[in-house]
């Protein structure tokens, strides 16, 4: 007789954000809830610091960081801290989003080092999502 089974349950993807802009935090992460994902949100780097040291054990599958009045380069070195600190296996991506988005390089995406990206996505989110849509490997909802 054949016996039923119930296929395994599959959480959603974890998305670690860490976003200081009041303002945004709250817009960014109903988005990234309605479109499936699991997201856990620190509203500033030493918050998010203080997360990882203290839960060896969180894994997200991506990181999202934008700190206020960083550039880049600087939001990328502390993402890459808050990596160390949290269970990493090397292929999570580190996606940062900066706070001003000079207009020539708004809607455009960088892959500045392995899997790390800065995603100049100015006033429209649907480019950030794409890009974290392809990073999951992921379709689009």
């Amino acid at each position: 007789m054949p016996e039923e089974t119930t296929p395994p349950e599959v959480s959603p993807p974890t998305i670690f954000l860490i976003e200081e802009d009041d303002h945004v935090r709250p817009l960014l992460k109903g988005s990234l809830r309605q479109r499936g994902y699991r997201v856990l949100v620190a509203a500033d780097f030493e918050d998010a610091l203080e997360w990882v040291r203290a839960d060896g054990h969180l894994s997200p599958d991506l990181v999202l960081i934008n700190l206020v009045g960083k550039t880049p380069e600087e939001t990328l070195r502390a993402g890459r801290v808050l990596r160390q600190h949290a269970k990493y296996d090397g292929h999570t991506p580190l996606v940062v989003i900066p706070e001003d988005v000079p207009a020539e390089y708004e809607g455009t995406d960088d892959n500045v080092s392995g899997n790390e990206w800065v995603c100049y996505y100015g006033e429209e989110s649907e480019q950030l999502q794409a890009l974290i849509s392809r990073l999951l490997n992921r379709p689009p909802s």
